[in-house]
């Protein structure tokens, strides 16, 4: 039986090529959900991160992701761990964009770093979600009442 860290990938097969071998992989662990209003600004920037991996208009996706990111801070105070968190997704997507972008360089070696680069920003995903559970709204945010 394999740990929860663990997983069997079918693809992959051990020397003797009679059992499968045993890859780690890295699981995102599961978060509570956040406020309401704090779900749906989430929401609104990991829709386009989690499509940014397998979507043909990656810059576009790109683009959009500094955008929506942009326009969930609008609404919340000034706080470092939020900012550091939304840089730090920025970055990931950046870099598995650029990666993806690489691809056609060495194939075989671009989807070991595309798939990398898919963890890191799903890393960087979690880490954007958990920050957000010291946000409070601005002025802006208040505004509009997004409140939690």
């Amino acid at each position: 039986m394999t740990s929860p860290q663990q997983s069997i990938r079918p693809g992959v097969r051990s020397r003797r090529r009679t059992t499968l071998a045993v890859v780690p992989k890295v699981r995102v662990p599961l978060q509570p959900r956040l406020p309401a209003a704090l779900e749906a600004l989430f929401a609104t920037v990991s829709e386009p991160v989690l499509k940014l991996e397998t979507s043909p208009a990656g810059q576009l996706t790109l683009r959009n992701i500094g955008i929506l990111i942009g326009e969930v801070l609008d609404f919340l105070e000034e706080d470092q761990k939020i900012l550091s968190a939304a840089d730090h997704l920025y970055e990931a997507s950046l870099a598995l964009q650029e990666t993806k972008e690489k691809r056609s360089t060495c194939a075989k070696a671009a989807e070991r770093s595309i798939e990398a680069q898919a963890r890191a920003l799903q890393i960087a995903l979690a880490g954007f979600r958990a920050s957000l559970w010291s946000a409070k709204p601005n002025a802006r945010g208040r505004v509009w009442q997004v409140e939690w």
